[in-house]
């Protein structure tokens, strides 16, 4: 008897373990949670649904995480870039908690990226994207600007000397496009840092539907280390009218938009910038988290949610202009334009 009393007791402390939950966002001011994690109350608890589905486990486990601790464990990780001790420290769990709820969020925002992050495709919304752009910058039927920013990392065990930059650190060059709204509508996240830019446009997917005329005669604007071509426009490189230095101009005020972009995007999520340090991970974990972050960024630009603290600049690196003997096409849409709309 002596023993059955003891086994039920033991049993009873088992069944009355709980997680003890320390994040709870409904009694946390939104000036808080936008510092911390960048979403204010209603939107992290509208994510939070949102990606419920996907995270919840059908457990016995009396301590299995909640979703919106797996949730904001990795929004703290994503706004700051501090270790994951640093995170665990601060929102009361463990190192390997706070790993497999990163992990796990990432790979649910990677899944949604893929189908919400798009270019236009109508002809309604190509032609919208044509007019804000024009307003912009008063450059016409642009309805995208290129650019490529470096996400730094930990130098990777396997291939170390391809991912290391320009400016000698490793990372990987991340592909994107933006909108007038500083949203991003199109990504490559899978090159190493010593990628150039050119290359990348060269072998991405988006080029392909550029050349399969997808978009009908709208244009990319990107800088010098693009290569001219029918669909993507770069700036003259020595003007000597003033129509080519006036489409300079345009372009430079068209084409800022997604250095903004960028500026914005590691403002919010700082483990995209060099203040938050080098991510401490393998470069396909690295590529899941920057897909994750600008998911966030587009929510974020979305909801109308402001970014907290001063706009990081990057550092700008002399761009090498691309020689292609192929930029014939390329130099007769251009030319076009200037004689049409800035000479």
């Amino acid at each position: 008897m002596e023993y059955v009393a003891v086994y039920v007791f033991s049993r009873r402390l088992r069944r009355e373990r709980r997680y003890r939950d320390p994040l709870d966002p409904l009694h946390v001011s939104d000036e808080h949670l936008l510092r911390v994690y960048r979403f204010p109350r209603q939107e992290i608890i509208r994510l939070c649904d949102e990606l419920r589905p996907h995270l919840e486990r059908r457990t016995r486990r009396a301590h299995a995480l909640p979703t919106h601790t797996q949730v904001l464990a990795a929004l703290r990780f994503f706004a700051s870039g501090s270790f994951q001790t640093v995170i665990g420290d601060t929102v009361g769990m463990d190192q390997s908690s706070v790993s497999r709820a990163i992990d796990k969020v990432t790979q649910v925002l990677c899944v949604k990226a893929s189908q919400e992050i798009k270019m236009p495709t109508t002809a309604i919304d190509i032609n919208r994207a044509m007019q804000d752009f024009r307003r912009t910058g008063n450059f016409p039927r642009v309805i995208g600007a290129i650019d490529g920013t470096h996400i730094r990392i930990k130098a990777p065990e396997e291939n170390e000397e391809i991912y290391v930059n320009r400016k000698q650190f490793h990372s990987l060059n991340i592909q994107a496009v933006g909108d007038t709204n500083n949203k991003i509508i199109s990504y490559d996240t899978s090159y190493p840092g010593s990628t150039h830019d050119s290359f990348i446009w060269r072998h991405c997917a988006l080029k392909q539907r550029f050349l399969a005329g997808h978009f009908g005669d709208a244009l990319l604007i990107g800088d010098s280390g693009y290569p001219l071509e029918p669909f993507l426009m770069t700036p003259v490189v020595h003007p000597t009218t003033p129509g080519e230095e006036r489409y300079n101009q345009s372009h430079r005020r068209t084409r800022c938009i997604v250095e903004r972009t960028f500026g914005i995007l590691k403002s919010r999520f700082r483990c995209l910038h060099e203040s938050g340090g080098s991510l401490q991970y393998d470069p396909e974990k690295t590529m899941k988290i920057a897909t994750s972050c600008m998911l966030l960024h587009n929510y974020c630009v979305d909801r109308r949610i402001p970014y907290v603290g001063d706009l990081v600049q990057e550092e700008e690196v002399p761009v090498q202009p691309v020689r292609d003997n192929r930029q014939v096409p390329g130099q007769v849409v251009r030319q076009e334009i200037i004689r049409n709309f800035f000479s």
